[in-house]
């Protein structure tokens, strides 16, 4: 069970719901997955790219490594599971939800899930 609402976020990550993920964000987030150099702005993009990332990567659980979070930022340090996958998020929130987001990880180490034939 998740302590703060960024565990909470993190969590959502590992399920099926892109509107869940996107609750924690603000209707003008600024999103950017920076390995993938793919950035989107606004809620409606985001929402896109996490369902775009859960047919990628089905089976998705983030394990919180370490964090530090306050009323005006945060960052958290991530594995990616099943893949290991190391990474780190550094944000910025406005009235407690998370409206700039940069993701960095490593994408020589990512194996993306085989297309169904």
């Amino acid at each position: 069970m998740a302590t703060t609402w960024i565990e909470d976020y993190f969590e959502s990550w590992g399920g099926t719901d892109p509107d869940k993920v996107v609750s924690f964000m603000t209707d003008d987030v600024e999103f950017e997955d920076t390995t993938m150099k793919h950035p989107s702005s606004g809620k409606e993009k985001v929402r896109r790219f996490v369902a775009l990332c859960f047919k990628m990567v089905p089976d998705v659980k983030y394990e919180v490594v370490d964090f530090h979070l306050n009323d005006e930022a945060y960052w958290v340090e991530w594995v990616m599971q099943p893949n290991g996958v190391r990474g780190s998020s550094v944000g910025k929130v406005r009235d407690g939800k998370i409206a700039y987001n940069h993701d960095y990880w490593d994408g020589r180490e990512f194996q993306p899930a085989k297309p169904e034939k």
